[in-house]
């Protein structure tokens, strides 16, 4: 024969009690007699049946505490919890608490989030929307955006701004050569030459010699480019980003 044993604390089991009676002055009486150890318990209790606010008080689970002040939109509390997480454990906490800024329109909580959190995707599309061009200028240096692997987010973020050599810049950093005599020839023919030529220098290493060749280079076969084109503006980015 097999014996188990369950605790059940009979205060715990008075205070559902006097929650389901919906005897929130008996439920008070109750409360401070509570163990310690119950608490959590009778937090998730008091959350299924609506009462976040008391349960927000209730619970010493940092995770649970983080959850309900989101739901209750206390975003103060949720930002003070965040602060004290490590930052290795912390990055999705920050986006969750960032997305929840934004939506009831606290932006500068929602920029120092989408930061700490390093979502730059969503910290892009912020600062696009509050107009922030001097902060999206620095924005590419100041999170190496390049290195972190998110080489399309920053040519979104120079075409935004409607830097067009340093969008070439990109792509011929990144490895995107063709792409980016295009893109030169479309909007800053003054850096067709360079573009061509990191082309060129990207087909002769991977042995392709013939597929370079017909690569034509404005200098050498002026022919093939029609009268004019030089005369091409970046005025013509700022038109198509706008």
């Amino acid at each position: 024969m097999n014996i188990y044993s369950y605790a059940l604390s009979l205060g715990v089991v008075e205070y559902q009690t006097a929650v389901l009676r919906d005897d929130m002055d008996r439920a008070a009486e109750i409360l401070p007699t509570l163990p310690k150890d119950q608490l959590n318990k009778v937090a998730r209790f008091l959350e299924g049946k609506g009462l976040k606010e008391l349960a927000l008080q209730l619970t010493t689970d940092q995770d649970h505490k983080f959850d309900l002040a989101l739901q209750l939109d206390n975003l103060d509390t949720a930002l003070d919890i965040a602060r004290t997480v490590p930052e290795v454990e912390a990055e999705l906490k920050w986006k969750s608490l960032g997305d929840r800024a934004l939506a009831v329109w606290r932006f500068e909580l929602a920029r120092e989030c989408f930061e700490k959190g390093n979502d730059l995707s969503a910290l892009m599309l912020l600062l696009l929307a509050i107009g922030g061009w001097l902060s999206l200028t620095g924005f590419i240096a100041s999170f190496s955006t390049v290195e972190k692997g998110q080489n399309n987010l920053a040519f979104a973020i120079l075409l935004q701004l409607g830097d067009s050599h340093a969008c070439i810049d990109l792509l011929i950093k990144t490895q995107r050569a063709p792409e980016a005599a295009l893109f030169a020839r479309t909007y800053a023919p003054s850096q067709v030459p360079k573009a061509v030529v990191a082309w060129h220098a990207d087909l002769e290493a991977k042995k392709r010699p013939k597929i370079a060749a017909t690569v034509a280079h404005p200098k050498n076969h002026a022919d093939l480019f029609e009268k004019g084109w030089e005369d091409l503006r970046v005025g013509k980015l700022a038109t198509a980003c706008s």
